[in-house]
């Protein structure tokens, strides 16, 4: 009689696609924790900050007012509150027509700092806000709420050496996102 020769050196199909399947959820773990530690929250609250003004300055276009308000909350998180009036009363009073628009935009671990004219960035702590405002005719910044001085320009948003600035014009409003402090 002949003997079967049971030759067992390979792996089987099942074996291979497991393997396969625990290696990818692996580097899909790793590769999740280096977006985080290598400043990519920075980056898409640069971003996220970036839109949420915009939008607040193009809802002012034919409002009688619109605020818009940045906040680091108690908890970390950067917040963006539109605030829109229709009209004010003598008083300074707001009807029940305003509307409100909040967006979270950053994440608890992003550093968020501004800057008001061409002065040094402040850090904007956990609990603070600013106060943006825009011209509802053309556009434009208004001068800050603090100070009436000046005009907030900007901001610089870091974590993990990664920094991104958000850059405010001024006199058209334009909002741009950019790496560099230009």
């Amino acid at each position: 009689m002949k003997k079967l020769n049971n030759d067992n050196r390979g792996f089987s199909l099942v074996e291979m696609i497991i393997v396969v399947s625990i290696m990818s959820v692996m580097i899909g773990v790793i590769g999740y924790g280096l977006s985080l530690s290598s400043g990519k929250p920075a980056e898409q609250c640069a971003k996220r900050l970036s839109v949420a003004i915009s939008h607040g300055r193009t809802a002012t276009m034919g409002k009688y007012r619109n605020v818009i308000t940045v906040k680091k909350e108690d908890d970390g998180r950067l917040t963006v509150t539109e605030d829109t009036y229709i009209k004010i009363y003598d008083d300074g009073s707001t009807p029940p027509d305003t509307s409100q628009r909040k967006s979270l935009v950053g994440a608890k671990d992003v550093l968020v700092e501004y800057k008001i004219g061409t002065g040094d960035y402040v850090p904007l702590n956990n609990g603070s806000s600013i106060e943006l405002r825009y011209d509802s005719g053309s556009g434009a910044m208004k001068k800050t709420a603090n100070s009436g001085a000046d005009y907030y320009t900007g901001f610089r948003i870091s974590k993990a050496g990664k920094v991104w600035y958000v850059k405010m014009e001024t006199l058209t409003g334009k909002v741009s996102v950019s790496t560099t402090e230009t």
